[in-house]
């Protein structure tokens, strides 16, 4: 196990021409030391359609830090910006040897803003997901079900949010079962689904537009798993990051590949599971997803919310797509 401590000078060193902070970022520090995708054999590389590129584990003595719910990488596709269930921003950037991921630098945290320019509290500061499009953020919250957008929140102002949906949009949702997987779709329209199932077969699913229109969908659910995130692939379909637990089968995750003709209004929408990890493999309360494009591959990360627990961990895992 190696463990790597990022200093505060040192940030600036490795993270080179980083993105315009807001004045109240403030730089923290970042311990994180590697993981092996399974810890009883570390040669193992794969897991189904997807080849390990790393995973390390992320601690930090400022209490703030963890409890990440939602992740994608900034335009630069170097810098991951991530929103907290305890209504922070988190950025860093992953460090790479070669293929392999094994470190982060340049770590920050601010406050995520309401409408009136204060920072968020509860329990309006429950952040699920958030997605990009151009330099607007827009960010799922559940408790108060709402979506809202955020111009350039890693720019050097920290903006104040604009509503996009309200929860009228989207019916009855539990309180702690609301948004959690929120991705742009490649003809504009806005893809989410809900954590809890409206009953042990689907999962509720929304498409939004940019003139207001929503439209229902259903998931096909598979018990026991929630979905958590969601993030579109260069293809134009979508992954789908599910999580489950129980005291007897434990933590668990898989992703799920949902084509894009298969994504109907008037239709059930199901995919295909391409990974799972379980039982042997390093996971935890895995709620973030982000892909990106990089040296002629398509990589997939994702991250857990530690929920600010000292039992659990904050973990990130890095994957290349092979098919």
């Amino acid at each position: 196990m190696r463990t790597i401590v990022i200093s505060v000078a040192l940030l600036f060193c490795l993270s080179g021409t980083a993105y315009a902070q807001p004045e109240n970022a403030e730089v923290i520090e970042v311990t994180t030391f590697v993981v092996d995708l399974r810890p009883r054999d570390p040669q193992d590389q794969v897991v189904g359609q997807l080849r390990f590129l790393g995973g390390i584990v992320l601690r930090s003595t400022d209490r703030r830090f963890g409890g990440i719910s939602g992740l994608r990488f900034l335009p630069d596709g170097e810098t991951l910006i991530a929103v907290s269930d305890r209504g922070n921003w988190i950025s860093l950037r992953p460090l790479f040897e070669g293929e392999a991921l094994v470190g982060a630098a340049d770590a920050r945290l601010w406050p995520m803003l309401g409408s009136d320019g204060a920072p968020l509290e509860s329990p309006a500061f429950d952040a699920e997901s958030l997605t990009l499009v151009g330099d607007t953020a827009f960010v799922s919250f559940e408790r108060q079900h709402r979506i809202d957008t955020y111009h350039a929140p890693w720019g050097t102002e920290n903006p104040r949010p604009t509503s996009y949906r309200s929860a009228s949009a989207f019916g009855e949702l539990e309180n702690n079962g609301g948004i959690e997987g929120l991705t742009l779709l490649a003809d504009g329209r806005f893809l989410a689904f809900a954590e809890a199932p409206r009953d042990d077969s689907t999962f509720d699913g929304w498409l939004m537009d940019a003139e207001g229109g929503t439209e229902g969908l259903a998931l096909f659910a598979q018990e026991p798993y929630r979905v958590t995130d969601l993030a579109t692939l260069p293809s134009g379909n979508v992954l789908s990051l599910e999580r489950r637990f129980s005291p007897i089968g434990g933590v668990g995750a898989r992703l799920r590949h949902i084509a894009l003709d298969r994504i109907n209004p008037s239709a059930l929408t199901d995919g295909d599971v391409i990974a799972e990890l379980g039982g042997g493999y390093t996971v935890d309360n895995m709620e973030g997803l982000a892909v990106r494009e990089h040296d002629g591959r398509t990589e997939i990360f994702i991250i857990s919310d530690d929920n600010q627990n000292p039992l659990q961990r904050t973990i990130l895992m890095a994957f290349e797509l092979t098919r």
